[in-house]
């Protein structure tokens, strides 16, 4: 890969008082750590600034203008990376000189005059209830595991939580006479989820069979041994038992994430409650759930129509 700097002899040489593009991208990772960021958001920055790297070398921060970035973003689309890869890109470098101009390690953001890439809108991942409903079917509730992995996928269906949310969730967390769950969520941010009545007594069962032994973990979820669940075997039980209700898709917990917001959106949940509960940072993502439900909106239009209410008949 060309390296448009290779002949600039500044490329090696540092400008006094400015970190080069390595040194100033550590400060941007440890201010993420400090800031709670998640470890899959960590890997994301790391991916980001290994490739920028490659294409740049390392040179002071302030040799990296608006045309090398310009050009490095068209790089990647003529590389062959997605939409979403190009986008993620621009807000990770957005987000990186933002912060060095907020740190006095740079003296302007060379992004601010670069336009965000257009990504196709794309509607969220969903089943309908009829899948659901075979879902559920497919999980069986004869042994103590069992249980757990129902009362599991209830929690993803019902509560919409994250992955990392219900791994990581504690034994003390859990109030089965509110029915909520205090959930760490994204960003090292808790929130308070709450449970439907049969969510509540899918947990409250599995609470049962669970049982306090010495040594077994605080976690809500644990394993045969009472050590925590890991992340990727929660992963294959969820895959499994898509696979078990006829999915022709792999299913994982993001994506029962993805059907628990959707559902929601069409059984009456406005997108500011949503956007509560669910965890995010802003009410744009809630709305992608809400025009993925134009079919109800459609449907509840016809029913509640104030021009044909008021002409009915005529």
């Amino acid at each position: 890969m060309q390296n448009p700097l290779k002949n600039d002899p500044w490329q090696t040489q540092s400008t006094e008082g400015i970190p080069t593009l390595t040194q100033a991208r550590e400060f941007f990772i440890q201010n993420a750590r400090v800031h709670g960021r998640s470890r899959q958001t960590l890997k994301l920055y790391q991916w980001v600034f290994d490739n920028f790297s490659k294409y740049v070398g390392d040179p002071p921060l302030d040799r990296l203008n608006a045309i090398l970035l310009r050009q490095y973003l068209l790089s990647l689309v003529d590389r062959g990376f997605k939409p979403t890869s190009v986008g993620m890109t621009y807000r990770v470098l957005h987000a990186f000189f933002v912060f060095a101009v907020r740190e006095q390690l740079v003296a302007g953001n060379p992004m601010k005059d670069i336009p965000t890439p257009k990504v196709a809108k794309l509607f969220p991942f969903t089943l309908d209830e009829s899948q659901v409903t075979a879902l559920l079917r497919a999980c069986s509730r004869q042994t103590k595991y069992e249980v757990r992995n129902y009362a599991m996928l209830l929690l993803f269906l019902d509560c919409g939580l994250r992955l990392n949310e219900l791994v990581t969730a504690k034994l003390t967390d859990v109030s089965l006479v509110q029915r909520s769950l205090k959930v760490h969520g994204k960003g090292a941010k808790d929130r308070i989820i709450f449970m439907g009545a049969k969510a509540a007594k899918a947990v409250r069962q599995w609470v049962e069979l669970r049982g306090f032994r010495a040594g077994y973990a605080d976690t809500l979820f644990i394993t045969r041994s009472g050590e925590p669940l890991k992340a990727r075997f929660v992963q294959d039980i969820v895959a499994k038992i898509g696979k078990r209700s006829g999915l022709k898709v792999k299913l994982s917990p993001h994506k029962l994430r993805h059907v628990s917001a959707a559902l929601a959106v069409k059984n009456g949940m406005d997108a500011f409650t949503l956007q509560r509960l669910y965890g995010w940072e802003n009410v744009q993502t809630a709305m992608r759930y809400v025009n993925a439900a134009a079919p109800q909106l459609r449907e509840a239009h016809a029913k509640a129509s104030p021009v044909d209410r008021l002409l009915e008949g005529a």
